[in-house]
C-alpha cells in the first residue's frame, strides 16, 4: 500500500520527533496598546519582532517612527534585531527574556530616556550605548553583571540606576561622575566596600546597599544631604560612622541582620604609639608655644603634624595620628532607637564623649524629631 506524500512532517510517527508548534502569522501578535505611540508585545513567546511592525501600516494608523514606548517583556528573545527601525523610542522594556547581550544598534536610539532590561542574562553592555546621552533611567537588576559597565559612566543625565541582583563585587571610584543620580540601587551583589567618592553624589535621595558583604561604609555618606532612604540590611556592619548624623532628611534607615544589631562591639585595644607619634602629639598639643614651626622643621614633618586628628571626647585636648582607639558610642536616633556609631579616641583611658557633629536630642520632643527619622529598621 502506497502512502501519500506530504510537506508536513508526521507528528504521530514514533520514528519522527514532534515539532514544536510555533505561530508564524504576524497577525497572531496584535499590539497590546491602542495608543498610536506605543507598541506592546508582551508575553507572546516571541523570538523576534514581527516584520509587520517594522513598516508603516496606514490601515492601522501604525508607523514605527511614531513609537515612543516599546514593550517586549516576557518573551523568548535571545537577541533583539531591528531596533534601528524605532528611531524615536524613548522608553524600551526588554525585561524577562533570555538576552545575554544588547545589540550595538541600540546606540542609534538617541531619544531613549528609559531602558528596562531586568531579569535577563546580561554580562556586559555594548559600547554603542555611549551614544545614549539622553538616558535618565536605567534598570539592569537580575542579570549576570560582574562589574559596573564603564559605558554607564558616560550617561551623565542618569537619575535612576538599578544594578541589584547581579554579581558586582566593586563600585568604581568614578561613580561620582553621575552627579544627577537621585536613586542608586546596588542591593543583592557582592560588594565588600563602597568608595568615599559616593559622597559626591549630592543629589541622591535613595541609596540601596542591602544584601552585600559590607563591613564598613564611608563617612562621606554624611555628605548626602538629600538622602531620605538608606538600605543597609543583610551586611556585616558592626558600626556606623558618626557622620551619618548629618543626614537630616533621612526618613528610613534599614539595619536589620547586621552584627551591629545582634552584638555591639567595644574595642578598646591600642597598639603602642611610635616614638614619632608620641613626639608629634606633644608638639601638636603645644603648637602655639612654638613660633614659626614651618621655618625650623622639614616640610614632611610639618605636613605630618598638620594631619593630626582631634579626640572626640570634648573633655580631652589630645590628638592622634595613626595609633587610635576604636570605640562604639550609642546615639539616640529619633527618640525611639539607639544605634551604635564609631568613634576614635586618643587613649583607652579617655572616656568617650558626644559625637563630633552637632546633634540635639535632650531638648527635642518625639513629635519634633519624628519627621527627621521615621523608621530605623533593626529587626
Amino acid at each position: 500500500m502506497s502512502s501519500s506524500s506530504s510537506d508536513t512532517p508526521s507528528t504521530s510517527s514514533v520514528f519522527l520527533p514532534a515539532w514544536p508548534a510555533r505561530r508564524t502569522d504576524d497577525n497572531m501578535y496584535p499590539n497590546g496598546s491602542t495608543k498610536s505611540d506605543e507598541l506592546i508585545l508582551h508575553d507572546y513567546g516571541l523570538e523576534e519582532i514581527p516584520l509587520r511592525y517594522h513598516v508603516e501600516q496606514p490601515e492601522e494608523e501604525y508607523d514605527p517612527l511614531n513609537i515612543k514606548k516599546l514593550d517586549l517583556t516576557h518573551n523568548s528573545f535571545v537577541v533583539i534585531r531591528g531596533l534601528r527601525t524605532f528611531t524615536n523610542v524613548s522608553m524600551l522594556d526588554v525585561s524577562f527574556n533570555s538576552l545575554s547581550s544588547l545589540p550595538e544598534e541600540i546606540g542609534s536610539l538617541t531619544s531613549l530616556k528609559t531602558l528596562i532590561a531586568r531579569n535577563n542574562l546580561l554580562e556586559h553592555l555594548p559600547k554603542g550605548m555611549q551614544l545614549l546621552q539622553n538616558m535618565e533611567h536605567l534598570y539592569l537588576s537580575g542579570n549576570r553583571l560582574e562589574y559596573v559597565p564603564p559605558v554607564i559612566l558616560t550617561m551623565r543625565k542618569l537619575k535612576t540606576l538599578h544594578l541589584g541582583g547581579n554579581y558586582i563585587d566593586s563600585c568604581p571610584s568614578n561613580i561620582s561622575v553621575l552627579a544627577s543620580l537621585t536613586v542608586l540601587y546596588f542591593g543583592g551583589n557582592r560588594l565588600r566596600e563602597i568608595p568615599a567618592s559616593i559622597g559626591c553624589l549630592d543629589q541622591l535621595e535613595n541609596l540601596g546597599l542591602c544584601d552585600n558583604i559590607l563591613e564598613t561604609i564611608p563617612s562621606t555618606l554624611g555628605d548626602l544631604h538629600y538622602l531620605e532612604t538608606l538600605s543597609l540590611h543583610n551586611n556585616k556592619l558592626r558600626t556606623l560612622p558618626t557622620d551619618i548624623l548629618n543626614l537630616r532628611r533621612l526618613q528610613q534607615l534599614s539595619l536589620r541582620n547586621n552584627p551591629l544589631v545582634h552584638s555591639f562591639v567595644h574595642n578598646m585595644d591600642l597598639a603602642p604609639p611610635s616614638l614619632k607619634e608620641l613626639s608629634g602629639r606633644t608638639v601638636r598639643q603645644n603648637y602655639h608655644h612654638v613660633p614659626n614651626l614651618d621655618e625650623v622643621l622639614p616640610t614632611d614633618l610639618v605636613a605630618y603634624l598638620n594631619s593630626a586628628c582631634q579626640c572626640v571626647n570634648p573633655e580631652c585636648k589630645g590628638v592622634y595620628f595613626d595609633a587610635r582607639v576604636e570605640h562604639v558610642k550609642f546615639v539616640d536616633f529619633c527618640g525611639k532607637y539607639r544605634v551604635p556609631l564609631m568613634q576614635f579616641l586618643c587613649s583607652p583611658r579617655c572616656s568617650a564623649g558626644i559625637p563630633s557633629v552637632d546633634y540635639e536630642t535632650s531638648s527635642e520632643s518625639e513629635e519634633e524629631i519624628e519627621p527627621i527619622m521615621r523608621r530605623v529598621l533593626l529587626g
